[in-house]
């Protein structure tokens, strides 16, 4: 698609307000711009803080906001018992290795923060205004480029400092501080055109300088601080607002939160804090339905919205600004639900996008469902969501959560966010009569109404495909958001709904309750109504379909083994046996399909479709455990 296409179909997603606000923007970037923004980070701070560098880092709130293993009173002190993911990734990171979405590669010390760390291709050293990192003709995926200096690893690095005394880790992370504020100012470079990204920066860097010990080795300040407080100000006026107005804008009233709070002598911080606060109490209850249900219908967005929220909160906390009861509410909802969707070792159903965002603590070996569930457990003073992984809630709340509890069995409905839950005896299953996604542009979800999943004890029976690219393929990005992709009825091969480009959908298919099930009324005309029902050890579907060339299908998680005789499928994957049964159906088959069990990783897969002969079609699913 070329980019005036797509500039007119974006813009098309706009409001009125929405349009005037990025013109103020853009008029303010071209004629207004403020000194403090072409300052390099060292001069920033002279301008954007009162006093010295050492006056900040006393005045912060730091200790307020996060504990300090074996320096907080009441918390443990580091060690490989409660921190073990996060001491291995210091020592790969120690000898030069690195996980980017479950890959292994290789890092320089410090890092080339503009390279690809896959390729070695570089994003150009240019203004940031001038850089669109949609294009990936320049150096592969920005989001690729972007992990690494989102700074997560170096509150690691000072955890990993106090865990082990060895001063190495921390003068690992001053040393990465240090060239990241000399090398990427704010204004050059592919990491300052997205807010996002700098928003994180502003909580991973406050995060490193709370842990890094001030008598061991540590960052230069004023830099650090600069570009920290360049980030949370430039920022503020651009807000993804309006259409945009999903995770990313609750990143941003995070970091201006953070950043009013944790650094007082800060200039305007008290006008950071105050806004942020606001646009969290606003925003969570909008991008949370009352039910629980995360708006954006990406199950694998939760633990990262999660985390972004209460690292906002307990910085206003940290201020002594406590969170609204009502978002409080919301996000207690949004544990239950959770609770609900839980499978064996902290998973989910792949429901929507999933890009491995994580802010603290991001290593692999932990589940990050139940890391940072336990944290907002924890802090809500609610039970945990799986056992262990009490690491975030110690950091972040100060205590360990209340003991496990598992969500019953039985039906679990949740109709603000549009799913119901079945647990029965070790299965799952669940049912998505959810909105497509959130807002105009519904960025993150996919053309899945009416798509079931089914997992019997943890195994992956009827799946969702996963997320297999962002803007490095977008062929791969299309196919993983369309509806023949998921467990659901897809006419003649097409979408339910309207895809106008990898995070814009146009016109929407628009789901209702009928009779005893769901309707899905296609954006092009068609209509399917599906009725679900699940007992202890099987699933029935019956489905009613009005339009051309009607199909069904099952994605069927990686490894599972397949065959079909007769019209009947069986099905055999980890340790659960499953038997397809079809009336009103012909051409039972298999096709190759792929599967994302991470962000970007894909995996040979196959996909049960058949053939739907009149206007009723039946499935049952009939599951046995070996």
């Amino acid at each position: 698609m070329s980019g005036a296409r797509w500039a007119l179909r974006r813009l098309a997603a706009m409001s009125p307000a929405e349009v005037a606000h990025r013109a103020r923007v853009a008029w303010r970037d071209r004629v207004a711009r403020p000194a403090w923004e072409d300052m390099a980070p060292a001069a920033a701070f002279v301008a954007l803080f009162e006093g010295a560098p050492d006056r900040a880092l006393a005045a912060s709130r730091l200790d307020a906001w996060l504990a300090t293993p074996g320096v907080t009173p009441g918390v443990p002190a580091a060690s490989r018992a409660w921190l073990a993911p996060a001491l291995d990734e210091a020592q790969d990171l120690a000898a030069g290795r690195w996980s980017l979405f479950g890959r292994p590669v290789e890092i320089a010390d410090p890092p080339r923060w503009r390279a690809h760390p896959e390729t070695g291709a570089e994003w150009p050293e240019a203004p940031s205004r001038s850089i669109d990192y949609r294009r990936t003709d320049l150096a592969g995926g920005a989001k690729h480029v972007w992990e690494l200096a989102r700074l997560g690893v170096l509150p690691t690095l000072a955890l990993a400092a106090r865990a082990t005394g060895d001063p190495s880790h921390a003068a690992r992370a001053a040393r990465w501080l240090d060239d990241f504020c000399a090398t990427q100012p704010l204004g050059r470079g592919v990491h300052h055109t997205s807010g996002i990204e700098q928003a994180l920066r502003v909580l991973t860097t406050s995060a490193a300088l709370a842990w890094l010990d001030p008598l061991g080795p540590r960052p230069a300040l004023a830099p650090a601080l600069g570009l920290l407080a360049q980030q949370a100000h430039h920022l503020r006026p651009r807000l993804s607002l309006g259409s945009s107005a999903n995770n990313h804008l609750l990143a941003e009233y995070a970091a201006l939160a953070a950043a009013g709070a944790l650094w007082p002598t800060m200039r305007g911080a008290a006008t950071l804090l105050r806004e942020g606060l606001a646009g969290l109490a606003r925003e969570v209850p909008r991008q949370f339905h009352a039910d629980g249900v995360h708006a954006e219908q990406a199950f694998g967005y939760l633990p990262f919205v999660w985390e972004l929220v209460l690292l906002g909160l307990r910085a206003g906390e940290a201020a002594g600004l406590p969170a609204p009861p009502a978002v409080r509410e919301r996000l207690a909802a949004s544990l239950e639900f959770a609770r609900a969707v839980r499978l064996p070792g902290g998973r989910m159903p792949q429901v929507g996008d999933e890009d491995d965002g994580r802010i603290l603590l991001g290593a692999d070996g932990w589940s990050r469902l139940d890391l940072v569930g336990n944290a907002l457990a924890a802090w809500l003073d609610a039970d945990a969501l799986g056992d262990g992984h009490e690491a975030y809630a110690w950091l972040l709340a100060r205590r360990a959560p209340r003991p496990t509890r598992a969500a019953p069995d039985g039906v679990h409905h949740f109709p603000d966010g549009g799913w119901t839950v079945w647990r029965r005896a070790g299965l799952l299953a669940t049912l998505d009569h959810a909105p497509l996604g959130l807002g105009p542009i519904a960025a993150h979800g996919h053309a899945d109404a009416l798509a079931v999943t089914l997992f019997a004890d943890g195994d992956g029976i009827i799946v969702d495909p996963g997320t297999h690219a962002y803007h490095e393929d977008p062929a791969a990005r299309d196919r993983c958001r369309a509806t023949p992709a998921h467990a659901t009825v897809n006419f003649g091969g097409r979408s339910q709904s309207e895809m106008l480009g990898p995070f814009l959908w146009g016109r929407r298919a628009a789901v209702t309750r009928e009779e005893g099930g769901w309707a899905c009324r296609w954006w092009t005309g068609e209509r399917h109504v599906r009725r679900v029902e699940v007992e202890a050890s099987r699933m029935v579907i019956e489905d009613r379909v009005e339009g051309p060339e009607p199909r069904l299908a099952f994605p069927l998680a990686p490894g599972a083994e397949a065959r079909v005789a007769d019209g009947v499928a069986e099905v055999r994957s980890g340790r659960a046996r499953a038997v397809f049964r079809f009336a009103g159906a012909a051409d039972v088959g298999l096709e190759p399909s792929e599967h994302a069990p991470r962000f970007g990783r894909r995996v040979p897969a196959q996909r049960l479709v058949a053939r739907i002969t009149g206007r009723v079609c039946g499935t049952i699913v009939e599951v046995a455990r070996a």
